[in-house]
């Protein structure tokens, strides 16, 4: 009888662990758990974001630099230029003043007899 009590018990025991639901999540769960999943979504998202401008802010400031720095050396190849031109002016006028003086010297010594 012993036996037969001790089996009953233990099969009444496995019938009741058996027959419990599994636990149920709550709907608040659920939800908190989305909200939760969602903030994290967005702190990703703003950190992105945030590196994207940081990246954007310093192409900024590099375009920014380099026109500049573009912009002083154009201005000193121009300066360049006007003095070189300016040089070949002067040499020009000395050219055509010589190229006179020649001419006037030649005219005033009469015309070459050969």
């Amino acid at each position: 009888m012993g036996r037969r009590v001790l089996g009953v018990g233990m099969a009444l025991l496995m019938a009741a662990c058996a027959g419990e639901p599994a636990p149920r999540t709550s709907t608040a769960i659920e939800r908190s758990a989305r909200i939760l999943a969602r903030l994290d979504q967005l702190e990703a998202d703003l950190h992105e974001e945030s590196t994207k401008l940081a990246v954007y802010d310093e192409l900024d400031q590099r375009h920014r630099t380099t026109s500049q720095i573009a912009c002083q050396v154009t201005d000193e190849q121009l300066r360049d230029v006007r003095r070189l031109a300016e040089v070949q002016e002067r040499k020009q006028q000395q050219k055509t003043r010589n190229h006179r003086a020649v001419a006037v010297a030649r005219l005033s010594r009469g015309p070459a007899m050969n």
